[in-house]
């Protein structure tokens, strides 16, 4: 196999995804690897354009979640394979979520796929539950705004600082950049369960609000185990994989819960998302929307004209979210709960502030805090612009996995 030169991406699947992947071929070609994208919007006539771009044993498919490889029949040949092994691709396959979302994807172990998980409890999961995958530890990043050049390139989207909104001039004083899912549509999922099975999740589901510092998988192994005593990894796998919408549930309920006691303590919060007008609370007056569905660029957008930008952890307990970088890289105060990841990277108070779940009602006090000491505020923001910058940009990321292609497929 020749050295590797030439990376697949896709983009018009899932918007936040493909503006990951635009950030990082804004690098990657400045490497010097040729991209081609597979456009979701013009499927056929991306894929009749691929036999003229890819090499066999020179080609890598970089995706996210499974896209291109979850079996979808357009990409597959009539024996069943991918078409992308008529190239003798490599797979670079980064999961944004917790690898029990993609049990059965992961089982296909597709030779020449190299796995990067976000959080380092996922790929201890992934090696203990499928052992054989290649996988690493790989954060998610820092959004900018994407905007090309005369040449129609992005060559300048890193050099960006001084088109900042100085702090004291900037629109919101809180922005929240997510869609609203109502919990209460979630856990009416678990009750419509057969009983012995609603009784199950809600047990393990209580036990993680209750007590919300520990990790979904841990949890539920602890419930399984005091329910059927031992059992195989196999069976364990399989048992966790069929309970993600208990981690919906979590996601969804401490979101519902943080924003509306917000909007009843007077905090006013823009958000930026879907469906927030369903959000139930007794002062709807002080969730203030921005549009609807809103795609990334504007929550860049949105953030860089922000002092506090709040985010809740989608239970990563060893991660981080790029709201948290995407803040920092707009000298934006990041107000999010910790992770492991985090506080061994980041001091309270450097670039971001810390709450915890079990003390959200404090959230009040933290932002007024905050923006009545604006000295205190700006000194935060700028504070970990600098290593974020340095470190936790889709740059930075595209520069390792150009490493990772160099060197584990030369």
């Amino acid at each position: 196999m020749g050295q590797i030169d030439r990376i697949i991406f896709f983009q018009n699947a899932v918007e936040t995804l493909g503006y990951f992947s635009e950030q990082i071929v804004s690098e990657v070609e400045r490497l010097g690897f040729a991209v081609y994208f597979i456009d979701y919007d013009n499927l056929y006539e991306s894929l009749e354009g691929l036999s003229h771009f890819a090499v066999p044993g020179k080609t890598a498919l970089l995706t996210f979640n499974f896209i291109g490889l979850a079996g979808e029949e357009i990409f597959r040949r009539e024996d069943g394979g991918y078409l992308w092994e008529d190239y003798q691709m490599q797979y670079l396959n980064i999961l944004v979520d917790h690898p029990f979302y993609y049990h059965e994807k992961l089982l296909q172990n597709l030779p020449g796929m190299a796995v990067f998980c976000i959080d380092r409890v996922h790929v201890g999961y992934i090696e203990r539950f499928y052992p054989g995958t290649r996988v690493r530890f790989l954060p998610l990043a820092g959004n900018v705004m994407l905007e090309k050049d005369a040449r129609g390139a992005y060559s300048e989207i890193w050099n960006y600082e001084r088109a900042l909104v100085p702090y004291n001039e900037r629109k919101y004083d809180l922005v929240f950049t997510a869609n609203y899912v109502p919990f209460g549509s979630l856990y009416q999922r678990i009750l419509d369960l057969e009983a012995e099975y609603a009784v199950f999740y809600r047990e393990i589901l209580d036990d993680l609000l209750g007590d919300p510092a520990q990790c979904a998988d841990a949890v539920m192994e602890r419930h399984i185990r005091e329910r059927l005593g031992e059992v195989s990894s196999q069976e364990m796998r399989a048992a966790m994989s069929g309970m993600a919408l208990i981690d919906l549930c979590v996601r969804a309920y401490f979101r519902d819960a943080i924003l509306g006691e917000l909007a009843n303590a007077g905090v006013r919060v823009h958000v930026f998302g879907a469906d927030w007008e369903f959000l139930p609370c007794k002062r709807p007056e002080n969730i203030i929307k921005n549009g609807g569905q809103v795609d990334s660029a504007v929550c860049v957008r949105a953030v860089r004209d922000a002092r506090i930008s709040l985010n809740i952890m989608p239970w990563f307990k060893d991660g981080v979210h790029d709201r948290i970088f995407t803040a920092m890289l707009q000298k934006t105060v990041a107000l999010t709960d910790g992770s492991k990841y985090l506080r061994e990277n980041f001091e309270d108070g450097q670039g971001l502030v810390y709450f915890s779940l079990e003390e959200r009602g404090r959230l009040p006090e933290i932002i007024g805090g905050l923006l009545g000491d604006p000295a205190r505020a700006v000194n935060t923001a700028e504070s970990g612009y600098p290593r974020v910058y340095a470190a936790h940009t889709w740059r930075e990321r595209a520069r390792f996995l150009a490493e990772e292609i160099r060197e584990t497929y030369r």
